[in-house]
């Protein structure tokens, strides 16, 4: 007979052996947590004293799903957030928004580095804040499934590579922490080795996308959707039924009133 404290190991373990797994039913449906604004403020907290940073000012409003105002001092830098856009992507317990700030913090600590190995430095310094979470989430032993899945979904764009790499890097990170009892500097010190590495073995794929996407911008704009009338669907339509069935259902308590 399998008992509640049997039952309660084989549930951790499970939970354990997915914990890197990146699907849309890991991230939106299992191992959520109720993370409120007081644990957004400790998360970013530990993360600024771990790079040794001073501890940004937080905002809760943010048109974006997070972003970070960067500045010479980083004293002065702003990090806002989206919690509710950001749980909508997966991004839903504490792991996930950790992974999330170091993310968002490794722009600040990267401010006046630049990598030059592609045409977008953008798309290389988002990269390699990507690359750093999968580092702190392998210090840590930080669960990245959720944080990778959010990243997946992402298409390229003016700012950002396309979230199938961005995914990869962050388990590229991951992976090749050489030893567990690093600190901050030592962590940014591997990202700026790492990353010649890891763009030189993913240009193809980095041009390719850059292509595209500048191609992609200079297509005029699709037409405005048109409306669509319930009488022009075909009969069979589950929706035109139900519609339908409802004016005369309508028209018939009109007329008996």
């Amino acid at each position: 007979m399998v008992t509640q404290e049997v039952y309660e190991h084989m549930a951790e373990w499970w939970k354990f052996q997915r914990r890197h797994e990146c699907n849309l039913f890991e991230a939106l449906f299992k191992d959520r947590e109720d993370v409120t604004e007081e644990d957004i403020v400790a998360i970013v907290t530990n993360v600024a004293e771990f790079f040794n940073m001073p501890t940004p000012e937080i905002s809760s409003k943010c048109e974006t799903f997070a972003e970070v105002l960067l500045g010479d001092n980083a004293d002065k830098c702003e990090l806002s957030y989206n919690m509710e856009m950001l749980k909508k992507t997966g991004i839903n317990n504490n792991d996930a928004f950790t992974l999330c700030f170091v993310h968002e913090m490794a722009h600040q600590m990267l401010f006046h580095y630049r990598f030059s190995l592609f045409c977008s430095e953008r798309w290389i310094q988002e990269l390699a804040a990507d690359m750093t979470a999968g580092l702190y989430a392998a210090r840590h032993l930080l669960t990245t499934g959720k944080f990778k899945y959010a990243l997946s979904r992402q298409k390229y764009s003016l700012t950002h590579p396309d979230g199938k790499l961005r995914k990869e890097i962050v388990e590229c990170g991951r992976q090749n922490l050489e030893r567990m009892r690093v600190d901050g500097n030592t962590i940014m010190d591997i990202v700026i080795r790492y990353m010649p590495f890891f763009v030189y073995t993913h240009y193809d794929t980095l041009e390719s996308d850059y292509r595209k996407m500048a191609y992609e911008l200079e297509l005029p704009s699709p037409p405005p959707p048109q409306p669509v009338r319930i009488e022009d669907l075909p009969d069979s339509n589950l929706i035109k039924q139900v519609v339908m069935k409802h004016r005369k259902q309508k028209d018939k308590d009109n007329e008996n009133n």
